[in-house]
């Protein structure tokens, strides 16, 4: 919706005549609105384009116009509105406590102003002529596209002379005012009369030059609810990175515990020579030969085989060959080639009974060892 449009007066009224009643009012709520401001309120300058870059223009233009204007310029707000034909800069300047006052009467009358304009813009303009209009005691000037003044009558009759003395060819003049007596004779002569004044409401407000720039450029009517939204805009950023950031982790997952099964499956096959096994059969086959191992470990300390690892020391330093061997559950045993060491010694062996026969045919120190376990029941 495009804003509406008032003079800063108009609001500054209505709220007089309201009084208490402006603790009501809803700021908050306010309503987007351009304004015409008092165009006696400011100053119009010119001044030659500094050397220094651009951006330090908006700094420099107080000291250049520190001369020209009897407030301190540290109570001056200035805004640079284009370039004049010769090539000087132009320049407004209103105090800073007048702009702090009618942003006030904008606020308390519930409006958001998007821009404050001076108000003999209000009047039309076409080569060749001067316009003039009537605001509440005071002349409004426009002599061209941002040329203009304000000024009491008496002072704006004169400032009208001048223009027109100055002026290579007469221009004509055109003059909207309630009441025609208050108009020279000489320029009544002259002029196109009438009696119409400016309906503020329906004004073609321009759209520069914008006095709210700088520490008045007006904070935008949705700032307030919109300012998270860069905020926002982060967080879901930041989710998208870190769900792409999970995706690529868990398929760099997958890849990993694919290649463990495939090693699994792989070194399965290699230990237990079998052929190819799922990833998940490659456990319980793991766990059927580790069971498996420990049965057999369990036997090596039971039985016969026991008696064959305590007969191991005794054969270390008797320089016997081992020829053969039988085993079963409880009895061992054992073809030994020069034993006749043996028969020498006292073979006391924990848990066994022992006897060695001779093998004369197989020569003089063979022998038949047999031992027997005690648990067996003496088989």
């Amino acid at each position: 919706m495009h804003p509406s449009v008032d003079h800063i007066h108009s609001l500054d009224r209505r709220i007089t005549n309201q009084g208490d009643a402006l603790g009501s009012i809803d700021v908050s709520n306010a309503s987007p609105m351009q304004l015409w401001v008092p165009t006696e309120r400011i100053g119009f300058h010119q001044v030659d384009v500094p050397t220094a870059p651009e951006r330090k223009w908006s700094q420099l233009i107080p000291w250049l116009l520190e001369d020209r204007i009897l407030q301190p310029v540290e109570e001056m707000h200035f805004i640079i509105t284009g370039r004049s034909p010769d090539n000087q800069l132009q320049v407004l300047a209103v105090s800073r406590e007048d702009m702090r006052h009618w942003c006030r009467v904008a606020e308390n009358s519930a409006v958001a102003a998007s821009s404050m304009v001076p108000d003999y813009l209000a009047l039309p303009w076409e080569a060749g002529r001067i316009n003039v209009g009537w605001r509440e005691g005071t002349i409004l000037v426009r002599s061209g596209t941002d040329q203009g003044f304000a000024a009491s009558p008496d002072m704006a009759w004169a400032m009208i002379d001048r223009l027109i003395q100055g002026a290579d060819i007469e221009p004509r003049l055109s003059i909207s005012i309630p009441d025609q007596s208050l108009v020279p004779e000489h320029l009544v002569q002259m002029a196109d009369i009438n009696d119409s004044i400016i309906d503020w409401e329906f004004a073609d407000i321009p759209a520069a030059p914008n006095l709210l720039q700088g520490e008045f450029r007006p904070r935008s009517q949705h700032s307030s609810q919109t300012s998270w939204l860069p905020i926002a805009g982060l967080a879901v950023l930041a989710l998208v990175l870190l769900f792409a950031y999970l995706q690529i982790a868990n398929s760099q997952l997958s890849k990993q515990v694919q290649q463990l099964e495939q090693q699994l499956v792989s070194g399965s096959s290699k230990l237990f020579g079998t052929g190819n096994i799922k990833a998940a059969g490659a456990r319980d086959l793991a766990e059927q030969r580790l069971s498996y191992l420990f049965a057999q470990q369990q036997s090596l300390s039971t039985g016969a085989l026991a008696g064959l690892t305590a007969l191991d020391g005794l054969m270390t330093d008797c320089g016997c060959n081992l020829v053969s061997m039988t085993a079963d559950a409880d009895k061992l045993s054992l073809v030994i080639d020069n034993g006749g060491k043996l028969k020498a010694k006292a073979l006391n062996i924990p848990g066994y009974q022992t006897s060695i026969t001779p093998q004369p045919n197989r020569g003089a120190e063979s022998i038949v060892l047999t031992l027997i376990s005690s648990a067996g029941g003496g088989r």
